[in-house]
């Protein structure tokens, strides 16, 4: 009896899955921006012109891709940061530290926010801390602010940066660093010619993953933020529950989705370049 051949294999294994895909998240998507062309009866393009010509959407729009830069930025900074003290420590204070950073994965997104609202708000742990100690007079305005949402969506995104990273750096020789320092590269010098480039596609998907999970955020920059920190998902939200607005919230959630598309793109551009570059350099 003949066995299967081994692409024939990995395609059965993945149909479930894709079924699954495309049951719950393509289909509902599909119907959702349908209705942008749809609603009300001959809208065509209409939906999409109205978005296009609002201020709103426009301005909304922005602070999305802001935050989302933002908290990319910061949260790659501050995981890989994380990921290499992690890969440099002892070996039971490096399972302390991932225990730390899988710890928010088994809270709720929901109270993980409402924590930095207590935290952050006028009468919460920081303000009062900083009063008790002399140096604040007046309470600092910590919340409902661009400073809070990524501040919030920084930390709750951070395990998506730091365990790439350190991913990949358990996968470098280290004997490559050494040689470096042995033909005499300062210990600053053979990490950023020799380690920062072999571990650049661990730390490329952590912050093209982020940035594509923070394009979607709704919750944190709701409770955190100001009514200049409000996403798309916002209007999205309004459109629907608001003013029943199919048509309209079909329209914004298509062009959210093209705009996410063309980050995917080239995100995945560049994490196949960066992979492709240490594989030539290994």
């Amino acid at each position: 009896m003949s066995q299967p051949r081994t692409g024939s294999l990995h395609w059965l294994l993945i149909m479930p899955l894709l079924c699954l895909l495309a049951l719950f998240f393509v289909a509902p998507l599909y119907f959702v921006i349908e209705r942008g062309f749809t609603d009300p009866a001959g809208a065509g393009l209409d939906n999409y012109r109205r978005v296009l010509d609002d201020p709103a959407a426009r301005r909304f729009a922005w602070n999305t891709v802001r935050t989302a830069v933002t908290v990319t930025v910061c949260a790659s900074l501050l995981g890989y940061t994380y990921a290499y003290a992690t890969f440099k420590a002892s070996r039971r204070m490096r399972v302390f530290l991932l225990y730390c950073v899988l710890v928010p994965f088994w809270t709720s997104l929901l109270v993980r926010t409402y924590a930095w609202a207590v935290m952050l708000r006028d009468e919460g742990v920081i303000n009062k801390t900083l009063a008790s100690l002399g140096m604040i007079d007046a309470p600092l305005p910590l919340l409902r602010n661009s400073f809070a949402v990524t501040l919030g969506m920084t930390q709750i995104l951070l395990p998506f940066v730091i365990l790439p990273c350190y991913s990949a750096m358990t996968r470098v020789d280290v004997s490559l660093v050494q040689a470096a320092r042995s033909l005499g590269a300062s210990p600053t010098k053979a990490f950023f010619r020799v380690f920062l480039p072999l571990t650049r596609p661990g730390l490329a998907a952590g912050a093209f993953l982020t940035f594509i999970l923070a394009t979607g955020y709704y919750i944190t920059p709701v409770l955190l933020g100001g009514p200049g920190d409000q996403p798309i998902a916002v209007l999205i939200e309004n459109a629907v529950q608001q003013q029943g607005d199919w048509g309209l919230a079909g329209a914004l959630a298509a062009l959210t989705t093209v705009m996410v598309l063309v980050a995917l793109m080239a995100g995945w551009r560049s994490l196949t370049r960066s992979v492709l570059e240490t594989g030539r350099k290994s």
